[in-house]
């Protein structure tokens, strides 16, 4: 019986995303996108077959370095009374799930923004596995829980990242680790500041231009 190949990234620092034996490739409304066995993802945000690579990086100076200027890739642990929110900010995506679904709990217009105490922790737990990027996990009884049981896919948020889940396994060579290997969001704007991951420097409207140019 053969075995079935396991899904993988890779990439070096100025090169697109080679993706290797995926077989659940869509959009975040759930059109499938056509799949081959290896294949090349665009990270600089220029390509005219986007989501896929069609070289523009190498005419445009796409650098995939890591900028000195990224916040700080750390994790801080709010403890409350249930649960322990963990939130690494450097790797978060911004995509607004955690704050959209329980906003008592998670404040961005405040210092300390996030509340464990302020709804109960099944919620908070709900939400958090809304994270896309990895940036929020919780603690429980001394145990960490980050990742979800699901089957590997790429979902190409339209307006955002690459969406990863299912432990497909990444490799760069800076060395880089996802917060949760189980998921994690990679840029594909070309601006994030700590590549290859998404910090949320898409939102200023980065993809408004293809919609635009389809009219």
């Amino acid at each position: 019986m053969t075995m079935k190949k396991k899904p993988s990234i890779s990439c070096s620092r100025n090169s697109p995303l080679k993706v290797s034996n995926l077989t659940n490739f869509r959009m975040t409304d759930g059109t499938p996108l056509p799949v081959k066995e290896t294949m090349y993802l665009c990270r600089c945000g220029a390509s005219k077959r986007k989501p896929f690579c069609d070289g523009t990086h190498t005419k445009t100076g796409f650098s995939g370095e890591k900028k000195p200027n990224r916040k700080v890739d750390r994790a801080v642990h709010y403890k409350g009374r249930d649960i322990t929110i963990v939130d690494n900010h450097g790797v978060c995506s911004h995509n607004g799930a955690c704050w959209q679904n329980t906003p008592d709990v998670f404040q961005p217009s405040k210092f300390k923004w996030i509340k464990p105490n302020a709804a109960p922790k099944d919620e908070i737990i709900k939400t958090i596995e809304k994270c896309p990027s990895g940036a929020l996990s919780y603690i429980i009884d001394g145990k960490r829980y980050q990742d979800l049981d699901r089957e590997p896919a790429i979902i190409v948020d339209p307006e955002g990242p690459f969406e990863v889940v299912g432990n497909i396994e990444f490799e760069d060579d800076m060395g880089s680790v996802p917060e949760s290997r189980e998921h994690y969001t990679l840029c594909r704007c070309g601006l994030s500041r700590n590549m290859p991951f998404c910090d949320g420097m898409h939102l200023p409207g980065v993809f408004a231009k293809d919609k635009e140019s389809k009219k």
